[in-house]
């Protein structure tokens, strides 16, 4: 199986020893990202939009980015893992991601955790199918 690894142009090189995903077959892997993905320069140098509304709306923007260069949208996610500063913050990350990916359909673990980037109160990582999908079949609520 061939391995493709991305790291989009539309995207700031990646600040570690790491690709913003790797591919194989139809399952995209989207390493931890946040709203610092997309600015420019040494992390230490970066500088982040505020507050936890607008780092989730553009950490799922350069998630988007990615999938995106992989030939996907963010109705291919099926598993998301969201790591907060604070853990208050998930009711807002909540409703961000009801507006976002709509349809649900994915599953999601949260954590509270210390991050890179003193600015930084998000980071995201995703996973996706990219193959085609011959149906939905929901089961309970």
């Amino acid at each position: 199986m061939k391995k493709i690894v991305y790291n989009p142009t539309t995207l700031a090189a990646p600040v570690g020893h790491f690709d913003r995903a790797v591919r194989f077959g139809d399952w995209l892997f989207v390493s931890g990202t946040s709203a610092l993905t997309n600015a420019p320069g040494a992390m230490e140098d970066r500088r982040l939009v505020q507050g936890i509304d607008a780092q989730t709306r553009e950490t799922l923007d350069n998630i988007e980015r990615v999938l995106t260069a992989a030939g996907g949208t963010l109705a291919h996610i099926y598993e998301l893992r969201v790591i907060l500063r604070r853990r208050e913050d998930f009711a807002a990350v909540d409703r961000i991601l009801r507006e976002r990916l709509p349809g649900k359909g994915f599953i999601a673990h949260g954590y509270e955790g210390v991050l890179l980037h003193p600015d930084m109160e998000i980071e995201i990582e995703a996973n996706a199918y990219l193959g085609p999908i011959e149906s939905v079949e929901r089961v309970g609520r």
